[in-house]
């Protein structure tokens, strides 16, 4: 009889060392997800936050080589002759340098994007300044449009809209869109940003000055004053007071900290901010001065006030949803309306003492 050899059988998990096994795989990625998810957002955080610095060099490099000018549109009546469109030279703008301004943003969007005039017309009835004043900068760097360094790493829609600027002329994206017909053309060319407005528009209150002031909605503004030849886009950067204590760009929205977006003038709001000294900071809205009314600078108590009047991609009202309520019928601006404009302060020393008629706690920066 021989040996008795050595058992060769193979072995097998069980059912409950597989379901062990299982268990602990789905424990380690529900411990891991999460920090992962925040690394994630981090690293957008850190994204805009260069993006952000990037403005702020581009500035000090465009003032250096343009006699201190802080950028803005720079056609007036006649400079018009300067562009390769056929249509944008014949077009008479009646002696009105905003009208020029506007035929140059759509002159810069075609060359930068590559588009037929048909695919990019002319706009009439515009206030580029507000919110398309970093085409100057993207003309100035040659960038090719849409750029990504304009939008924030956390809005999703112009993200989009950049991806598809045809998809988004024809309705792809609603509700989640502007309309793209007529001159809803240019949004995928806009910016999630804003510029405080003191750096192109008058802030002293001189008397009959051409001021941008905030209209009812937070989307709308007027311009008050001389509309023909019109003083905007000359301003300076040795103009600027305070520089490290001034915001030049913020997010009209603020996306990066918490579960959802908040406008940035909601005191919950906290976002970067790029200030006028080239640094970029984080910082909540409520710690800012409220942003004054340029035609009357001097007046504490004159502020810019608004409704926030939300469309479906932008951030909900304070309480949730997009209906506006009556909490968001007295908004006050912050950032884009510096009281004293360019010779005035976001963020104090000191305390601020009449903010919505709240104290905001003393805190010192930097």
């Amino acid at each position: 009889m021989g040996s008795r050899g050595r058992d060769s059988r193979a072995y097998a998990f069980t059912l409950i060392e597989l379901l062990v096994v299982i268990a602990i795989i789905a424990l380690l990625i529900g411990i891991l997800l999460p920090a992962l998810a925040q690394a994630r957002k981090a690293g957008r955080l850190s994204i805009c936050m260069s993006h952000a610095k990037q403005f702020g060099t581009a500035t000090h490099s465009y003032a250096a080589d343009y006699q201190d000018k802080i950028f803005s549109f720079t056609w007036t009546n006649g400079s018009q002759l300067q562009s390769s469109y056929a249509d944008i030279r014949g077009f008479a703008p009646g002696n009105n340098d905003l009208q020029a301004a506007a035929l140059q943003a759509v002159d810069i969007i075609r060359r930068r994007a590559g588009l037929e005039p048909s695919l990019g017309p002319i706009i009439t009835g515009w206030i580029p300044q507000v919110l398309y004043t970093h085409l100057v900068l993207q003309d100035y760097v040659a960038a090719q449009l849409p750029d990504r360094v304009v939008a924030c790493t956390e809005d999703k829609w112009r993200l989009q809209w950049q991806t598809d600027p045809q998809g988004f002329k024809a309705g792809r994206f609603a509700p989640f869109q502007p309309s793209g017909t007529g001159v809803g053309w240019r949004w995928p060319f806009s910016s999630s940003f804003e510029f405080n407005v003191s750096s192109y528009s008058n802030d002293r209150g001189d008397r009959g000055a051409t001021v941008v002031v905030q209209a009812g909605s937070h989307r709308y503004y007027s311009l008050i004053g001389q509309t023909a030849k019109s003083a905007i886009g000359r301003r300076k950067i040795s103009e600027v007071g305070f520089p490290s204590q001034k915001v030049q760009v913020n997010d009209t929205i603020a996306r990066h900290f918490g579960k959802r977006w908040w406008h940035s003038a909601y005191p919950e709001a906290r976002q970067p901010l790029l200030c006028f000294d080239q640094s970029v900071v984080q910082r909540p809205t409520t710690h800012s001065n409220p942003g004054g009314d340029p035609r009357n600078p001097a007046v504490p108590g004159s502020l810019t006030v608004y409704s926030y009047q939300p469309e479906r991609w932008e951030a909900p009202t304070r309480v949730g949803g997009y209906a506006p309520t009556f909490t968001d019928a007295g908004v006050v601006g912050h950032f884009r309306w510096t009281r004293m404009g360019l010779k005035g302060v976001d963020f104090p020393g000191g305390p601020v003492t009449w903010t919505f008629g709240q104290r905001v706690p003393t805190e010192v920066y930097p």
